[in-house]
């Protein structure tokens, strides 16, 4: 026997009665697929189910009936062209009636789709759509002209925005009208109608109205709505900064050649609607941008930079003069920040817009926000900059300035360091883990239990705020984009690298409580700062080698491409050699002794800060050798970007930084950690604890030895050093 088909149940079960209908609509339009509109003969009494609802007096079967017209319109394209006609002749007449908003609603959406659907089909446009979009697009502006609900005028907007590029002849007609409502939804007086709601669909409506200008019109339109566009920006910004001086050192309110339009009796409401208008404006010129067009068109850069700078240049004058209204003063002051947004938005729509055209400006755009970031504004403030920052590095050729290129990445520097911890936090722990070794029943109060760190609640989350989150997530893009940049200067990359090193040896051990209270925010941080990791390991063919751990830990259960295209250079490479061959891992300098005095110019400017070890003497040492811990004592000197992510639980904190004041949580430092020596050990020669001890053998169990192993005991012992190292190919006698 033939399984029921699935319209076949759902006729006899779930649609036999209006009632019924009503009742199971969500079950059907969530069940019905493409499939069960395969050629079968119970497609005919599924359409004609469907007429008998949009005919049907009650306002929910009508209701219902409109859902699955449109849900039969997405499923099966034959079926829509078949019925299209029957069901815009119920559609279309019922937005002129005192219809339930849901029905109108649905019928809005049904007619959208019907119009949409069938582009292709030349004989159905003829037919069905033409003579049938002038009558919905006049009963649209209806209720754009009255007082109807917002949702619905919203849903008007968007419906218009889509309909008008497909039918530009058809909306030939309506395009004064279209632009009058518009142009009343921007400009009206009331705060009240400034919604975001119902502005974003508006902007959008106004970016397609050159469509109706034909193919030899719509350049000319285009290019007049974003002159008046531009226009408007001017006019708006230059209403919020009445009180602040121009580029002549004359303030706007008292001089009388200004005349600044006031949207509002009250000057303090007029600040606030002109910069929703310089919002608007800054919106209506980023949709245009974005909008196609049919034939080329000059886009004016330079009028975009000019406003585009004068909005990142502003800025709070310390002093005001004693004629202007205080009150004024301050409301323009508050909206600067507000402005900076607005000019990162339009900054960023035009490097996706006009993208390596902008390369010109570029240099004097980065300038300006490098300025900006310098003066340490809050994360919520940083983060707009911080992606245009990204943008530009993106879409636009790289600088050719060494100093701009240091100074963006000392900026992306500063905002990563809030994972190191601050050097209080490190001077603590070093006087707790001294205090515990002093005697033995200080040992026995300092004594650390497993799994103590968890009930520590005196620590604070290093990014509290999703603000603090987006601005290490984008600082961590922009050093990757800035670290591919030549012109960085090679102690400042060396000191970034030493920092990415830092961070990614400890990022795993953290739990993501601690870094934020989004538990998604410590692996988005994880991947980007190994992603940075590999690009650092990964310069050469032969420095990608080294880090083959690296490599294959940042690769292991990912399937970016990027990564895997790593790897792929890894075990085939392509590339030619570079002419000149770039430094080994193992000439990095990861320690204090081996940095040069650029890099701790570098450091310092940075704050961070090494703490100095306590001093030991040579018999501890001895002690600690013999019981083979001298590996937790000894300094890296190897390719440590080519050992892995280790994750272990004891550290030796040995890269602090200064505590910064808009960072409230300690976080954690550069570390070197048991099982990342551990593995470390795997590519050197074995060494025994006996073998290890030879290189701090005492003067006094030492016969005869000699200067050269007193100058190798003394250096390894010395005391600058914030750990001391074992040298493993030392030639001391040691039996």
């Amino acid at each position: 026997m033939d399984p029921t088909h699935p319209l076949k149940a759902l006729l006899n079960f779930h649609l036999a009665s209006d009632a019924s209908a009503v009742v199971h609509l969500p079950f059907v339009t969530g069940v019905i697929t493409a499939k069960h509109f395969l050629p079968s003969p119970h497609l005919a009494k599924w359409t004609s189910r469907i007429n008998s609802l949009l005919h049907s007096k009650d306002a929910g079967a009508r209701w219902a009936g409109l859902c699955l017209a449109h849900r039969t319109s997405i499923c099966s394209k034959l079926v829509m062209i078949e019925s299209a006609q029957s069901w815009l002749g119920v559609a279309i007449p019922l937005l002129s009636k005192k219809e339930p908003l849901p029905n109108l609603i649905a019928s809005i959406n049904l007619c959208r789709m019907v119009f949409r659907n069938a582009t292709d089909t030349p004989e159905f446009q003829r037919q069905v759509s033409a003579p049938n979009v002038s009558k919905f697009t006049t009963a649209l502006i209806v209720f754009l002209e009255s007082d109807s609900d917002l949702e619905l005028k919203k849903l008007v907007l968007k419906t218009l925005a889509r309909l008008l590029p497909l039918y530009p002849n058809i909306h030939r007609a309506s395009h004064a009208s279209l632009v009058s409502i518009v142009s009343r939804i921007f400009f009206q007086s009331a705060p009240n109608h400034i919604s975001q709601q119902l502005v974003e669909p508006a902007c959008l409506l106004y970016s397609v109205l050159h469509y109706t200008g034909g193919k030899v019109g719509a350049a000319n339109l285009w290019r007049k709505s974003l002159d008046d566009s531009i226009s408007s920006a001017w006019t708006a910004f230059i209403g919020v900064r009445t009180t602040f001086p121009d580029e002549n050192g004359k303030i706007r309110a008292l001089a009388l050649k200004y005349k600044v339009q006031l949207l509002h009796e009250e000057p303090a409401t007029s600040v606030t609607l002109n910069m929703e208008r310089l919002c608007m404006s800054i919106q209506v010129i980023g949709n245009l941008l974005q909008s196609p067009t049919q034939r080329p068109v000059q886009v004016p850069v330079g009028s975009l930079m000019n406003l585009a700078s004068k909005m990142l240049l502003v800025t709070v004058e310390d002093e005001a003069p004693s004629n202007i209204d205080p009150i004024v003063r301050a409301m323009e002051t508050v909206v600067i920040p507000r402005i900076w947004r607005a000019a990162c938005d339009l900054i960023k729509c035009l490097c996706e817009c006009i993208d390596r055209h902008l390369t010109t400006y570029s240099s004097r755009l980065l300038s300006y926000i490098a300025f900006r970031l310098e003066q340490k504004i809050s994360l919520f403030n940083q983060t707009p900059f911080l992606e245009t920052v990204h943008a530009l590095l993106t879409r636009c050729h790289p600088s050719h300035s060494p100093l701009l290129s240091s100074r963006l990445t000392r900026i992306a520097l500063s905002n990563l360091m809030v994972i190191l911890p601050s050097q209080t936090d490190v001077q603590s722990s070093m006087a707790q883990t001294d205090s515990a070794n002093r005697s033995k029943k200080g040992r026995k109060r300092g004594r650390n239990y497993e799994g103590d760190e968890l009930f520590k609640a005196s620590g604070d989350v290093i990014c509290p705020t999703i603000d603090d989150v987006k601005s290490l997530l984008i600082s961590c893009d922009v050093l990757r984009l800035l670290l591919q940049n030549a012109n960085v200067t090679p102690a400042l990359h060396l000191m970034a690298s030493r920092v990415i090193l830092a961070i990614s040896l400890e990022l795993p051990q953290m739990t993501p409580a601690t870094l934020s209270p989004y538990p998604q925010a410590h692996h988005a941080v994880v991947q980007k700062i190994r992603d940075t990791a590999v690009q650092l390991g990964s310069s050469t063919t032969s420095a990608m080698s080294q880090s083959l751990n690296l490599v294959l830990s940042a690769t292991s259960g990912t399937d970016d491409q990027d990564s895997l295209r790593k790897v792929d250079m890894l075990i085939h490479p392509r590339f030619p050699p570079l002419l000149r061959p770039l430094p080994k891992v193992d000439s990095f300098a990861l320690f204090r002794s081996e940095e040069s005095a650029e890099e701790a110019e570098e450091r310092q400017h940075l704050g961070l800060n090494v703490p100095l070890a306590q001093p030991r003497s040579v018999s501890a040492a001895i002690q600690d050798i013999h019981t083979g811990n001298s590996l937790e004592s000894a300094g890296l000197s190897t390719a440590l970007l080519s050992t892995g992510l280790s994750t272990t639980s004891q550290t030796f904190t040995a890269f602090p930084v200064e505590r910064r004041l808009d960072v409230g949580a300690p976080s954690l430092s550069m570390t070197t950690t048991v099982e990342f020596q551990r593995n470390l050990t795997s590519s050197l020669p074995s060494v025994t604890p006996r073998e290890s001890a030879s290189s701090f053998t005492h003067p006094s169990q030492a016969s005869g030895s000699t200067e050269e192993t007193n100058a190798t005991n003394s250096e390894a012992l010395d005391l600058d050093e914030d750990m001391p190292s074992i040298n493993l190919e030392s030639d001391s006698d040691s039996e």
